[in-house]
């Protein structure tokens, strides 16, 4: 039989015991409590989810109709930025600067890039650009430029095609409609990685031989303006991505002939038309200078040469400012 040292014949011991006893429980009840309390702690602070405060928005003053831009945006620490612009939310990600230059008074920061713009004659005026952390509300805090929209100057150009290119049969137009609608969704797409980078390589090297937001008179009619930027080349030259991305579309068009669409992420997506041959699939993922096929005379032109074209968020705009030795965009330039 156990024995208990504190307990005496005449039972005073044993209540010293129970006392004991109770005293343990009570001190084991509170250390299970606060064990229980600092897990919960721990579990909250866990999942509270971490907020970058935007330090800084770099943006242009002024942009012209159809004319993209570059957004810089600077955070203090790392976490998604995102941008609204115009009716659209775009989530920027953000990596560190270089660390090598950091000091306590110009501490490490996270930078991130998107590219924006405005469609082709968009009415003058001033738009607001908004930069807050990723998982606040719109409604929440966040950093504003003001960006003023003029009005680009675009000249005039008349052209000479076959006339099935200016007014197509039934046949003709219901095909259009059909690659307008796999058009459309290639256009929409807002895939989160950044996979281009600027400036962006040229597909081919020859000169511009049609800007883009050229108003365009086809046999003498007036249609939509030129939404790409034509760049001369001989038939079979290669053509190149201007970034890497993935093929989203690679189809004969009854327009654009042969054409090679390319997602880079972020809402930025390239095109080439006109090609001879297409050297690329749907799926397929390239890099930068890849060849993705040739340049040809498909579809409603005048000659070989390459339909480049960009988009931006939806919206067609002249790739031209993206480009290696491209122009300055200052948006000044005017028309009526």
């Amino acid at each position: 039989m156990q024995c208990f040292p504190c307990a005496g014949g005449d039972g005073r011991g044993a209540a010293r015991l129970w006392a004991v006893l109770v005293a343990g429980r009570g001190l084991a009840v509170l250390l299970v409590a606060l064990s229980v309390l600092s897990s919960a702690l721990l579990v909250g602070v866990s999942a509270m989810p971490a907020r970058a405060a935007v330090l800084s928005l770099d943006a242009p003053e002024s942009t012209g109709d159809g004319k993209p831009f570059v957004v810089t945006v600077a955070a203090d620490a790392p976490g998604d930025v995102v941008l609204d612009w115009r009716g659209q939310a775009v989530t920027v990600p953000v990596a560190p600067a270089d660390a090598g230059s950091a000091s306590p008074a110009d501490p490490v920061r996270w930078i991130g890039q998107a590219i924006l713009a405005v469609p082709l004659d968009t009415k003058p005026g001033t738009e607001t650009l908004r930069a807050r952390v990723a998982g606040q509300p719109k409604a929440a805090p966040a950093v504003t430029r003001a960006v003023a929209v003029v009005r680009a100057a675009y000249p005039e150009q008349r052209l000479t095609v076959e006339g099935k290119y200016v007014n197509p049969d039934k046949t003709a137009l219901d095909r259009h409609e059909a690659e307008r609608v796999r058009v459309k969704a290639a256009l929409a797409l807002r895939t989160p990685e950044r996979l281009w980078a600027l400036p962006m390589a040229r597909p081919v090297p020859g000169d511009v031989s049609s800007l883009f937001g050229l108003r365009r008179v086809f046999n003498g009619e007036p249609r939509a303006p030129h939404r790409g930027l034509d760049l001369r080349g001989e038939a079979g030259e290669l053509v190149k991505a201007c970034a890497a991305g993935r093929v989203v579309l690679a189809e004969n068009h009854y327009f654009a002939g042969n054409s090679v669409y390319i997602d880079h992420g972020m809402g930025v997506v390239s095109m080439y038309f006109h090609l001879l041959a297409m050297d690329v699939a749907p799926g397929q993922m390239v890099a930068r200078d890849q060849v993705i096929g040739k340049v040809g005379s498909t579809g409603r032109v005048t000659g070989p040469h390459l339909h480049f074209g960009m988009a931006v968020l939806g919206d067609m705009v002249d790739p031209q400012v993206l480009l290696d030795n491209a122009p300055a965009n200052t948006g000044a330039s005017t028309r009526e």
